[in-house]
């Protein structure tokens, strides 16, 4: 018993430091997210809806070049951290980062020379008025020019996070979310040109490259060289993480094509306005698995898939675990039972209306997802990348023709059903292959995995029961007392699940 009590109490002082950084990293995704949200009005009045529209796709295609560095950064993270744990000398370990940010530079160089010779068939081929088409070439150019910086600041941070150090981290990141979107703004206050508004943001891009470097400028001092035969398990890692970024929007945004195509655009409102609400939610598995992936890269260190391995691995899953049950689920459950009243709020009563039995179901798939954090997580700590890029590769043909198939039966509401239905399927492989591969944790996975089964089924009854009540005639809310006793419910769960983060994980 005494030990158990001392042990707790060693504990307790690390997890104080993951909680906090979970704190920070959700504020690092949360507080830009408000800004967008604050901000986006404001710009497409000042610039017009051609010129926010160059801008929305400058933000989508500056985020989609940064799958192309071939997963270097996640990669660096996942060896540093290993590396630390297997003893080898920080300078060896510098000398593996800078050749890997070289790389990553060299890939950022050659991508920026791709779309800038490519820039008079871009510009040509979107539909702009002459004003716009005349600012185009050098905003195209300016955006190219920033790809480089971010595959930079891919690698720097990752280094950062190999060490833990999410609050230097969140130094660069919030500010660097912040003014993405409050840059543009403050420039189309002045000047609704599209070239300086982008010339904001490279100023924006150069600012967080640089200050990544300086924070990180540590883990890159070393008088060693390695050779670039060296980078093969990064490039490995990295290959395979790059084909799930790949695959993975592809599964996320294949289904409102498939819509626009066999229904109407309509309908693409209908579905595309719950999903890019719903997709936005799920922060804290995010911001969680983040803090806990160098942490789990350790616990493997060089004995990968060992029994020892996984069992060091088995607190921190539990602890992740317990996270999801205080404050995931009960998240998600409001949203299904505000439901109704979130999307009138937000879009009308006559989108909401058609939009709430897709909002509900794609809930559900929300929720799944979120679970599927943890094995997921723990397959790329361990350096598996390959078997959940294999999994998604697997699941693209079977979805497809569901999809057709459940679109036709029941329309978008098929089409979220198809959705939820392959999100959790791909949950439960990921649960069943991480437990197969790590034994000693098969115990808080397979508890993770039914509470995320349980959550999906508690979501299906919460969205039964938040569809009785109205988004009709009078939108009248449950009575007062049912919402306090649900109220009271959501309330102890949390506290009930604080105080067991409190005590053990």
């Amino acid at each position: 018993m005494m030990d158990r009590i001392e042990a707790a109490a060693a504990r307790a002082p690390q997890r104080s430091r993951q909680l906090s950084h979970i704190a920070l990293n959700i504020a690092s995704l949360a507080l830009p997210m408000a800004v967008a949200v604050a901000v986006v009005p404001g710009l497409i009045a000042q610039l017009g809806t051609e010129r926010f529209g160059a801008l929305a796709l400058a933000w989508s295609l500056v985020g989609y070049f940064g799958w192309l560095d071939l997963g270097l950064g996640r990669a660096l993270t996942h060896y540093l951290a290993q590396q630390e744990t297997a003893g080898m000398a920080r300078r060896q370990q510098a000398a593996m980062a800078r050749r890997a940010r070289a790389t990553m530079a060299a890939i950022g160089l050659g991508v920026a020379c791709v779309l800038l010779a490519a820039t008079p068939w871009i510009v040509g081929a979107i539909d702009l008025n002459a004003d716009v088409r005349g600012e185009a070439p050098l905003a195209w150019t300016l955006l190219a020019l920033s790809v480089p910086l971010m595959m930079w600041s891919g690698c720097s941070s990752g280094a950062l996070e190999a060490r833990s150090r999410f609050v230097a981290v969140t130094a660069i990141r919030l500010p660097a979310g912040v003014l993405t979107f409050s840059v543009p703004w403050f420039v189309a206050q002045h000047t609704d040109d599209l070239r300086w508004v982008m010339c904001g943001l490279l100023l924006v891009r150069l600012a967080t490259a640089s200050g990544y470097a300086w924070l990180a400028r540590a883990e890159f001092v070393s008088g060693h060289s390695i050779p670039a035969g060296r980078l093969r398990p990064l490039l490995q890692f990295g290959g395979w993480l790059t084909v799930t970024n790949v695959i993975g929007p592809v599964l996320s945004y294949f289904d409102r094509f498939v819509i626009a195509a066999r229904l109407s655009m309509e309908d693409v409102t209908h579905y595309t306005v719950p999903f890019d609400a719903l997709s936005r939610m799920p922060m804290l598995p995010i911001a969680m698995m983040g803090v806990l992936f160098p942490l789990l890269a350790r616990a493997h260190g060089e004995s990968v898939g060992t029994p020892a391995a996984s069992a060091s691995a088995t607190p921190l899953l539990a602890f992740a675990t317990r996270l999801m049950l205080g404050f995931w689920i009960p998240g998600m459950v409001l949203a299904v039972l505000l439901g109704p009243w979130l999307l009138r709020a937000w879009v009308g009563a006559e989108v909401a209306h058609a939009s709430l039995p897709v909002w509900n179901w794609l809930a559900v798939g929300v929720v799944a997802n979120g679970f599927a954090h943890i094995p997921f997580t723990l397959l790329q700590s361990a350096g598996r990348t390959d078997l959940i890029a294999k999994l998604h590769l697997c699941e693209l043909v079977p979805y497809g023709i569901g999809l057709f198939w459940a679109l036709g039966e029941w329309g978008i509401v098929g089409a979220a059903v198809a959705w939820a239905a392959r999100v959790l399927v791909d949950a439960m492989a990921l649960y069943t292959i991480a437990a197969r591969l790590f034994a000693p944790s098969v115990g808080p996975l397979r508890r993770a995995a039914a509470w995320a089964l349980g959550a999906a089924a508690l979501l299906v009854l919460a969205g039964r029961w938040a569809a009785q009540y109205s988004i009709g005639e009078d939108g009248a809310p449950p009575s007062l007392p049912v919402v306090l006793v649900g109220a009271s419910a959501l309330v102890a769960w949390c506290a009930y699940h604080v105080m067991r983060l409190r005590s053990r994980a």
